[in-house]
């Protein structure tokens, strides 16, 4: 177990930039399996102090996670004999949004700064020495207020929300729901439990799924790539 200091993160990839700092790992050598299991820490320490999670987090749990099973999982041939992992690195798309990111960060720090020192100077404010009394707007507070209201009311019908709540929809309980599952049928398609799920449920339940993996609880299968899952109960 980490010991998890919380913080206030911008997104995904604040928290995965500051894992990265932290450790003073190379960015374009990330040990994924240990940035995985920190970034897994965070995001349960947030549920057990009831802190939303936006779902772009969760998102960015399940690359990770797609990412080290692509690393640990060998390659076959047509013959079924295992072959050496492909050229392509699986976290070369990871990396490039990183550095990307790294870019950003250090623009938005000196951007900062550099309001920061311009604090430091005053200048005279500008005299104005004629106001042309036909540029100015015949409206009174409460036609700025109405106006103000319409403005408000317009921007939250646009704004999709991106957020849930904790007792809405957490891995503990896909965990549980899984566990049910297999309780009645012991070797379920993790297909047909994602059937009629929104798309953050499926994220959500395959995370479940490959904790549950690694708890020793289930076994899982693909037979195929692209094929569905096979999930057999451990519990004996």
């Amino acid at each position: 177990m980490y010991n998890i200091k919380i913080e206030s993160f911008e997104g995904p990839f604040d928290l995965l930039f500051h894992l990265i700092e932290k450790n003073e790992i190379d960015i374009k050598d990330i040990p994924i399996a240990s940035v995985f299991d920190q970034y897994m820490e965070y995001l349960k320490a947030m549920q057990e102090m009831d802190l939303d999670i936006a779902t772009e987090f969760i998102l960015m749990a399940a690359t990770l996670l797609e990412i080290k099973s692509s690393m640990l999982l060998p390659k076959q041939n047509f013959e079924g004999q295992q072959m050496v992992m492909a050229d392509a690195d699986p976290r070369e798309e990871l990396v490039e949004k990183l550095i990307e990111y790294k870019k950003y960060k250090s623009v938005a720090n000196r951007l900062k700064e550099l309001n920061t020192l311009g604090t430091k100077f005053f200048r005279d404010e500008p005299e104005i020495k004629y106001v042309d009394k036909s540029l100015c707007l015949n409206y009174s507070t409460i036609d700025l207020k109405k106006a103000y209201m319409k403005i408000l009311q317009k921007s939250s019908n646009n704004v999709m929300p991106i957020r849930y709540a904790k007792d809405q929809i957490t891995i503990d309980d896909k965990i549980k729901e899984i566990l049910k599952k297999l309780i009645v049928t012991p070797v379920i398609k993790f297909g047909d439990f994602l059937k009629n799920l929104r798309k953050i449920e499926k994220i959500v339940s395959f995370v479940a799924l490959l904790e549950l993996i690694k708890l020793n609880k289930v076994a899982a299968e693909q037979k195929k790539t692209f094929g569905d899952i096979i999930i057999k109960s451990l519990k004996r």
